[in-house]
């Protein structure tokens, strides 16, 4: 029976691909040309095939990637859990056989080709939701680029090539925990886990305060010692118990700032299964006694943002929505550290930060639309396809239902709370660079990530 749907499936994909074979890229974008070894389809999430890549920059914005007669070696699997098995278009994951500095993005091995089937509002609800994390300076947001795919010599339309969510230097940057360690100072740290909406022997399951079923899935360190199991188990565990319970420690557990940050790129997002999957948390190693805190982040999977709109205007919070289950939100948001911090951050994205996001989703609208069209040329009629060919049209709904969830959320919650000390906010359109101007004793510094910096440019404090 595998070997049949196999078939079936490779069948499908010579289909769709005779219908993009007459169809050739805009080159308006980078394109991304992946053969693999002898044509073979690519018919699930597990198998990885050899392949090799080479991406035509096109525009000479960034450095092309190998060349068409040296293109570079890979593999490449499907990826996804409903994006791969609810539609034609699928999206991948290309893993190269060494590290890439991939179109201006830092050197990884791992990197994702998103489809974006599922985004009825102009692939926008994805590099929005990023956007808007980057710009309130959440520690880390992947960084995407739209893209055009070749696969096999046949045209796939518009996709996205985004960094993989994992633990690195320029990703999540956190101490990588070794599989299998056992040392008692060792397994404090380099967690990255995510709140899940898919089974898995390996997942932690328990039961949220509130009578809600949960499941956490452990995305690295992979393999665990027992060491490593009961320690994670009892970290989520801890942090189930104290939210529930107001004269807990939660506050020395959880990061409030990141955590507010976090929602408020998903209540302004709309995200309706923002707490239910893709929902991700990690912690670095504890250092000199002090125990590291738990930091929601970084943001993934906008595909069910805005989309208790598609057919009314509903006027509630992330967590008050029967779609889908949100976990810990709903009574995170009750505590007041975390609902002094959201006050802090709502003041910044409302009063500076919200022209810049707008302005670079109409920037993205512009860049893509030449190549949506001819995606729609490609994919049009097939599965659950959204149809997004006229870009204008489409940003324009995007922004009437992100103008309406700013000014509905600024009913609910007014200006917020000025930072201490704040003089302006800016936002030069890149991931966590350019924070906020303070005044300290009269001088100004702005705050870069994690690092302080003076005028100058100069790092000051850490």
């Amino acid at each position: 029976m595998k070997e049949l749907k196999k078939y079936i499936f490779g069948c499908l994909m010579v289909v769709w691909g005779m219908m993009a074979y007459a169809t050739s890229p805009t080159r308006t974008l980078p394109i991304v040309y992946v053969n693999t070894q002898n044509g073979q389809g690519i018919s699930d999430t597990e198998t990885q095939i050899k392949a090799t890549v080479f991406i035509d920059s096109v525009l000479a914005k960034y450095p092309s990637l190998g060349t068409k007669s040296s293109p570079l070696p890979a593999t490449i699997k499907g990826r996804g859990n409903w994006t791969w098995s609810g539609f034609d278009k699928k999206p991948y994951k290309i893993k190269f056989n060494v590290k890439q500095k991939v179109l201006g993005m830092p050197n990884n091995r791992h990197w994702c080709l998103l489809a974006s089937t599922d985004d009825y509002l102009g692939f926008l609800k994805n590099p929005a939701g990023f956007y808007i994390s980057k710009a309130l300076g959440l520690r880390w947001t992947p960084r995407m680029r739209p893209v055009e795919l070749v696969l096999n010599g046949q045209y796939q339309g518009l996709y996205f090539l985004t960094e993989h969510v994992r633990i690195a230097s320029n990703r999540v940057h956190i101490h990588e925990q070794a599989d299998g360690e056992t040392h008692p100072d060792s397994i404090t740290g380099g967690w990255l886990v995510e709140i899940d909406n898919y089974s898995s022997p390996n997942n932690i399951t328990f039961w949220e305060g509130n009578g809600q079923y949960v499941m956490v899935s452990l995305r690295e360190p992979e393999n665990l010692s027992w060491q490593q199991r009961d320690y994670i188990e009892n970290e989520i565990y801890g942090l189930n118990e104290a939210l529930y319970d107001f004269n807990s420690d939660l506050e020395e557990r959880l990061d409030m700032d990141e955590a507010a940050k976090y929602y408020l790129v998903q209540e302004i997002m709309d995200d309706c299964e923002s707490y239910h999957g893709s929902c991700f948390l990690y912690k670095d190693r504890d250092s000199l006694g002090v125990a590291d805190k738990w930091k929601f982040g970084p943001v993934w999977d906008f595909g069910n943002a805005y989309n208790m709109h598609v057919f009314s205007w509903v006027e509630r919070f992330i967590y008050d929505g029967p779609e889908f289950q949100q976990y810990w939100i709903g009574q995170l948001a009750q505590w007041p550290a975390f609902r002094e911090s959201l006050s802090r951050q709502w003041y910044l994205y409302y009063h500076d930060y919200n022209p810049a996001v707008r302005a670079k989703i109409e920037t993205l609208a512009a860049t893509i639309s030449q190549a949506a069209v001819r995606d729609a040329e490609v994919w049009d009629g097939s599965l659950r396809y959204n149809n997004n060919s006229d870009m204008a049209d489409r940003l324009s709904a995007f922004l009437a239902q992100y103008d309406w969830r700013i000014n509905w959320l600024y009913q609910q919650w007014g200006e917020g709370t000025m930072p201490e000390d704040y003089t302006t906010a800016l936002w030069n359109g890149e991931a966590s660079e350019t924070g906020r101007k303070i005044l300290r004793d009269g001088q100004v510094l702005i705050i870069r990530g994690d690092k302080i910096y003076d005028i100058m440019g100069r790092i000051i404090e850490k």
